[in-house]
């Protein structure tokens, strides 16, 4: 399926389950059995299309909301993820920080005269509106060579400008179908769109390449239900339209508020009052 063109996340997760079961070799890294397959690529042609509705996925907007803001406030802390998965504890260091997985921390954090890998890439397209170096970089030597329960499993995301519509290009070193695929995708089709944003473009495709994309062997039985199902989840799973930049700014402060126990205002647009629905609703679960 390398580069197959797809309609949302929930189509490319179906696609993703039938070819790794079907073709993909078991291997065992880090003694964890495994079903992999070697050079993976996919498209999605409508990068708002970023939700997992699939049922038996059961996978949680809440959390995805909260990872997206926890990235762009660039934490490293691992509690306010946990307070949606208590699994991220898992991938902490002894300090209680994620110090692989951050992505935020790492493209928002100020690296030269102040300015962050963010701004250097969106002062480059404002210059440069078809330079091919808009690259965002994750994953560094160090973390390589380190003694790391959580090693970044994304290279980079690179934005292309075409037609003045801004395509997004993720490269990662590895990546898990269940776990991983929905909601990486969910992040950085995120911030494909809140870089069009920011440049006042349309938004473009997304694509997405994995040296390793696989399934571990505690999910074969939910990947072979995921790949059997039917098509009738395809067009579903589209996200509300990010306005303004103000509206994450905005969101990345009442996410903190609602996980405290605080309330809100009423949400000013549809991208928001969608966040704190999916937010609220996690945390009256948790308190009940």
């Amino acid at each position: 399926m390398n580069f197959a063109a797809m309609p949302s996340i929930n189509a490319v997760t179906i696609a993703l389950c039938r070819a790794i079961l079907c073709d993909g070799i078991l291997v065992d890294p880090r003694k964890m059995p495994t079903r992999e397959l070697l050079g993976v690529g996919f498209e999605i042609v409508d990068p708002r299309k970023r939700l997992t509705t699939i049922p038996v996925r059961r996978w949680s907007s809440a959390l995805a909301i909260g990872e997206l803001m926890w990235n762009v406030r660039a934490d490293t802390s691992v509690e306010p993820l946990a307070f949606y998965s208590a699994r991220w504890r898992d991938f902490a260091d002894e300090e209680g920080n994620i110090r692989g997985s951050c992505y935020g921390a790492r493209i928002f954090s100020p690296v030269l005269e102040g300015l962050s890998q963010w701004d250097m890439v969106k002062k480059l397209l404002v210059e440069d509106k078809s330079s091919r170096r808009a690259v965002l970089t994750f994953l560094t030597m160090r973390d390589v060579s380190a003694d790391t329960n959580d090693l970044s499993c994304t290279n980079t995301l690179q934005f292309i400008v075409r037609d003045d519509k801004l395509h997004a290009f993720v490269n990662m070193r590895s990546n898990d179908v269940i776990w991983g695929v929905p909601y990486d995708v969910f992040l950085f089709t995120s911030l494909q769109e809140m870089m069009a944003v920011e440049l006042g473009l349309d938004l473009g495709v997304y694509r997405h390449y994995a040296a390793s994309m696989h399934v571990y062997d505690r999910h074969f039985k939910l990947a072979s239900d995921i790949a059997a199902l039917d098509d009738r989840y395809d067009a579903r799973g589209e996200m509300p339209r990010i306005e303004s930049i103000e509206e994450i700014e905005r969101m990345k402060l009442v996410e903190v508020e609602l996980r405290l126990g605080g309330s809100v205002a009423p949400s000013m647009s549809p991208y928001e009052h969608f966040c704190i629905e999916a937010l609220s609703r996690h945390h009256v679960r948790q308190v009940a």
